[in-house]
């Protein structure tokens, strides 16, 4: 099997520097820090005794993966945002594009550089999910369930911030609205939602299918309580998909959306484009 060289040359350039294994210990120490904390003041304030173990357990389960899911999504367009326009600002494109790679292996290459720092990270908060694991509340399902639901999500943004980054050709741009959409679609169209569901009491509206594009939909195979609660609140009973589940669906359009990104940003880089168009 012949790996890309452009994923090659990144992973080289990548792991020879110090800044790889800084991003690592900072990204562990943020992300056991404020787990300790969590385990120390829930057991604090609670005062569980060794039956209610399990309890603990699963909610530092609960708290682990929501930040690292939100350390993600913060990691993620700044991971991916300058693959592209920083060939251009260094004027190093043209170089690149004159390889025997095709447009879409660059992008696939660019993004999958960028994507293997994001599951280094995943592997290497793995021993802290198995404390929580011997503590109790968590099955290994969930632990695969979790990562698996990281990566995808890494994919999706990773996609996006990509295609921004063939878009506009300065570093400054390319990151600005690749941050302002992982923003906008986290926590920006949910609000939005919600304020119109919240005018709109008479009828039940099909606004909250909107949703679907949001990553923390996915959360709902970790957490179906919570997610469904809020769906059903929006769609006030009118869910129409009974043999799926929201999640999927959410899994499946974004999945469609990085692939049409992707696809797009082959398409905005190829320099046959240009002649064609001239």
């Amino acid at each position: 099997m012949r790996i890309n060289p452009l994923l090659a040359k990144e992973l080289r350039l990548r792991m020879r520097t110090w800044h790889s294994f800084a991003a690592i210990s900072l990204y562990l120490l943020v992300l056991g820090g404020f787990g300790v904390l969590f385990l120390y003041g829930t057991f604090s304030s609670a005062g569980l005794m060794y039956s209610d173990l399990s309890y603990m357990g699963r909610s530092a389960f609960t708290f682990l993966t929501v930040l690292q899911f939100a350390l993600i999504l913060f990691m993620v367009p700044g991971l991916t945002a300058t693959l592209i326009s920083s060939e251009w600002e260094r004027q190093t494109f043209d170089l690149l594009i004159c390889t025997q790679l095709s447009p879409a292996g660059i992008v696939l290459g660019k993004l999958a550089s960028a994507l293997s720092m994001v599951v280094l990270l995943i592997l290497a908060s793995l021993p802290l999910y198995g404390f929580i694991f011997m503590i109790g509340g968590v099955s290994p399902v969930e632990l695969f369930i979790a990562a698996a639901i990281f990566i995808a999500v890494a994919v999706v943004q990773g996609s996006l911030a990509i295609l921004l980054s063939a878009l506009f050709r300065k570093t400054i741009v390319s990151v600005v609205s690749s941050y302002g959409l992982a923003f906008f679609l986290t926590g920006g169209l949910p609000i939005i939602v919600a304020l119109i569901e919240a005018i709109r009491q008479d009828a039940a509206g099909n606004i909250y299918y909107l949703l679907l594009l949001s990553p923390p939909a996915l959360l709902e195979w970790l957490h179906p309580e919570v997610v469904q609660q809020v769906l059903a609140s929006l769609s006030r009973g009118a869910y129409p998909w009974a043999s799926l589940s929201f999640a999927q669906v959410s899994l499946f359009i974004n999945l469609l959306v990085a692939a049409l990104a992707l696809a797009l940003a082959a398409y905005r880089i190829n320099p046959l484009r240009q002649r064609r168009q001239g």
